[in-house]
């Protein structure tokens, strides 16, 4: 899976490293940006879509037939735990951010 692979164990923070770097990710870092900065709702809303469809795919849920379960194993792939913590985080921050303001009753 990672022809780079010294033979060290991969822990949870290198691979969040790693998943970090992906093109899809890296978009997905400016459009949250984006979105948080004009307070686009529809903009939040393709955003936290991006940030599960990412999550689904860089992480490899998406179908490697037990190739993922073998280098998770042999230790050339980490856990996705923190990547996926940001991701939800980052998902939720941009919802509570881009959320219309309601005005108060006086």
């Amino acid at each position: 899976m990672r022809p780079g692979w010294d033979g060290t164990p991969v822990t949870p923070f290198d691979e969040f490293l790693f998943l970090l770097q992906s093109p899809m990710v890296l978009i997905l870092i400016f459009a949250s940006a984006l979105a948080v900065r004009f307070r686009s709702e529809w903009g939040g809303v393709a955003v936290v879509v991006g940030w599960s469809l990412a999550t689904f795919f860089v992480t490899g849920w998406s179908g490697t037939g037990g190739t993922m379960d073998a280098a998770l194993q042999e230790g050339c792939v980490g856990s996705a735990s923190i990547f996926i913590t940001v991701a939800v985080a980052v998902g939720i921050g941009v919802v509570l951010y881009t959320a219309p303001r309601r005005a108060r009753k006086e």
